[in-house]
Formats: structure tokens, C-alpha cells, sequence
């Protein structure tokens, strides 16, 4: 068959799992069927320029074009920018990676002579954010109804999925695979806890994320607040940026534990980050997807700690790779870090056995594998409608 020109629309709030997951795509899907234009958002956030540096670090070249959004009011100029992209690139198939892209090409469809694929990767509804739910609304019921093949990372995102107009037979659940050889790269154990200033007798829950609200890194603080007479030993890591930074900080310093915490900000390399640690948190207070940060916890060799929320039971063997808590309980929190900071062995027997399911279970080649054929199906559902 013929080479597809595929389109890769990519909105960035914050960088995050999802982009991750597309920069394994541009890498390794098949370069002989498939020729990948990148084009991000011109927002007036500077969010997209984030993902553009760690695209071109990878050495992926970035379209200069850009779909312009500077205010709602951009809604015809971003689809008719959209077309001129089709046309420009002779696209065949576009691949629309949020939200905001997933609307845009799906209300109108007919208006694309191409296929369509989109990928809602996780949906962070707060109860009254109006604009968040407002948003989802219209990719569940406008925007994915229209697509060829609609991508998800989990069971639970399918589920919600389902709540909207799309068919079921339309929805493929493709979890996130990873590049294992990355992680056997970076600075060594010691030399990062070195460099921090950790101690060898100390134990490090440690999380990577951004500095966002939602992410509930005020609940690790409690937690930590909580065991501090118990598990003197036990330290914070948290690694990210985000507009949550200070306030953490801050509120670190008011409950009495910012001497046990450390913020890296943005930490190049997380393979030797990881490695810093003893045990992962992942204490997230809404809606997960299916969150990349605990897979790649549990291939460096982590047991993880994490909130019962959304699609995160479906990344963990649970029991023998990690231990699930409620959201927004900073004491069941404690409790579980306290469990596995007291007992060297049982972190070290479930760390082991996190890096053997993440091998036996999320291989990046049954990623690549899927999302081709995902592609195909959406190209040949195309073609057939054409007739």
C-alpha cells in the first residue's frame, strides 16, 4: 500500500505522559508507511514550546506552521488552517492528541478529505470547573463521534468514553509501552543522592509530575507530616515544574517538614532521578488516564504507592507491584508509605517484580504494533467511505 502523510495536531497545557507516548510514536512507528508532520498550537500560554524542545532534543523536526489560537475566537482560522496543512502536506490520515484538537476536526468533519484518529489520554474533571467539563462534553459527544478510530490508554478511559455518542466498535485500548533501554541510562544511585543531598540511611518517597492542583502532592506533604516521628528517616523527592511550585514549597515550610523535602524542578535525567529513590507516589486527587510517570516508576525498579483514582489500577499488579490508597487521604497515604519505608525487603521483592510486569505486560512494540494497525483500520474505513 501507499505511504500515509499522517498529521500529529498537538495542544500542550503542561508535558506530561501523552507526550511522551507521541515522541515513542514519531520514533518508531514504521518510517516506511508512514511520514509524520508534527504541528503544535500558537497559544498564549508558551505551554507548546515545551513540547517543541523535547521533540527537536530527540531530534524530531517541528513544523514551523502552527494552528493559531489565541483566543475562541480563532475557531475559524484554526480549521481553516487545518485545511490548508491537508492540502500543504497532502495529508491522508490526522491523528488529533487533545482535547481542543479532537474538537476542532471533529465538528465538521466532512470538511477533511482525509481519516481521522483521535486520542483522548485522560480527562481531569475538578466538580466545578465549568470550562474542564464544558470541554469534555464536546469531545465525548461532538469531536470523537467523528473520528475513524479513537485511541485510548485504558478501560476506564473507554468506559467514559462510552458515556458519549461514539460506537464501541470505533474505540481501541492501547496501553502506554515504554522504551525500556532508556531507563538502563543516567547517573548512578549514588551519585544522584549525592548531588541532592540524601543521605545513604535515608528512605526517599519520591513522585514526578507537574506542579499542578491536581496531582495532590499537598497530600504526599501531609503524609510525610504525619510519619515524620515515626519514620525520621523517611525523606520527600518531588520532581516537576509547575505553577504549583512555590506554594508548595510554602506549605511545606508551614506544617513544619520543608527540611525533608526536596524539589528538583525539572530534572533532565530521570532515569538517574528514579533511581534516587525507594518507593514511588503517585497521590493524585483526579481523573488518571493511565499515567505513564507509575509504569516508568515500576521499570526502574519502584514499588508504588498510589490514589485509587481512574485508570492507574489497570498500570499496576496489584499487591505485588504497588499498593492503591483513596484520594484526598493523606492518612491511608501514610500509612502505605510507612509500610514499605519500615520494610527493606518487601521493597526490594516488589520493586522486582514492578520490572518484570511492566517487561511482560506494556512492551513498546505492542504499542507501535497496535497504533499501525489502528491507523490502517482508520485509513481503509476512510477509503471505503469515499466509494
Amino acid at each position: 500500500m501507499k505511504k500515509l502523510n499522517v498529521l500529529y495536531l498537538i495542544r500542550t497545557w503542561a508535558f506530561g505522559g501523552s507526550h511522551t507516548i507521541i515522541l515513542l510514536l514519531l520514533k518508531h512507528l514504521p518510517k516506511d508507511l508512514f511520514d509524520i508532520t508534527v504541528v503544535p498550537y500558537d497559544t498564549w500560554t508558551g505551554a507548546d514550546q515545551q513540547f517543541i524542545t523535547a521533540a527537536e532534543k530527540e531530534g524530531f523536526t517541528v513544523a514551523e506552521d502552527r494552528i493559531p489560537w489565541r483566543s475562541r475566537m480563532a475557531w475559524f482560522d484554526a480549521r481553516n488552517k487545518v485545511a490548508e496543512l491537508i492540502e500543504k502536506y497532502e495529508i491522508d490520515l490526522i491523528h488529533a492528541h487533545d482535547t481542543h484538537s479532537i474538537v476542532l476536526t471533529g465538528v465538521g468533519r466532512k470538511r477533511w478529505p482525509c481519516a481521522l484518529v483521535g486520542s483522548p489520554y485522560g480527562w481531569w474533571q475538578p466538580k466545578f470547573h465549568l470550562r474542564a467539563h464544558a470541554n469534555h462534553w464536546a469531545e465525548r459527544n461532538l469531536g470523537l463521534p467523528n473520528m475513524d478510530r479513537v485511541i485510548t490508554v485504558s478501560n476506564d478511559m473507554k468506559a467514559k468514553i462510552l458515556r458519549g455518542r461514539t460506537p464501541v466498535e470505533k474505540i481501541r485500548v492501547i496501553n502506554t509501552g515504554l522504551d525500556l533501554s532508556k531507563f538502563d541510562t543516567g547517573a548512578s544511585r549514588e551519585d544522584v543522592r549525592k548531588a541532592l543531598g540524601i543521605a545513604a540511611g535515608d528512605c526517599v518517597v519520591g513522585t514526578v509530575s507537574r506542579l499542578f492542583a491536581e496531582k495532590g502532592h499537598k497530600y504526599l506533604l501531609d503524609a510525610l507530616r504525619l510519619e515524620r516521628n515515626d519514620a525520621p528517616h523517611l525523606r520527600v523527592m518531588i520532581v516537576g515544574t509547575g505553577d504549583m511550585r512555590q506554594p508548595l514549597e510554602d506549605y511545606a515550610e508551614e506544617i513544619g517538614v520543608r527540611d525533608k523535602v526536596i524539589f528538583t524542578g525539572f530534572y533532565e535525567d530521570l532515569p538517574g532521578a528514579l533511581r534516587a529513590m525507594d518507593v514511588f507516589a503517585q497521590p493524585s486527587i483526579l481523573e488518571e488516564g493511565f499515567p505513564t510517570s507509575v509504569l516508568e516508576a515500576q521499570v526502574a525498579g519502584l514499588p508504588v504507592v498510589a490514589s485509587h483514582i481512574g485508570g492507574t489500577h489497570e498500570t499496576l499488579d496489584v499487591g505485588k507491584t504497588g499498593l492503591l490508597v483513596p484520594p484526598k487521604d493523606a492518612s491511608a497515604l501514610a500509612g502505605a508509605l510507612a509500610v514499605l519505608a519500615n520494610d527493606p525487603e518487601r521493597r526490594r521483592t516488589m520493586g522486582r517484580a514492578a520490572r518484570e510486569w511492566i517487561e511482560r505486560s506494556f512492551t513498546l512494540e505492542d504499542m507501535v504494533r497496535k497504533v499501525k494497525d489502528t491507523y490502517l483500520e482508520a485509513w481503509d474505513v476512510y477509503q471505503k467511505r469515499r466509494v
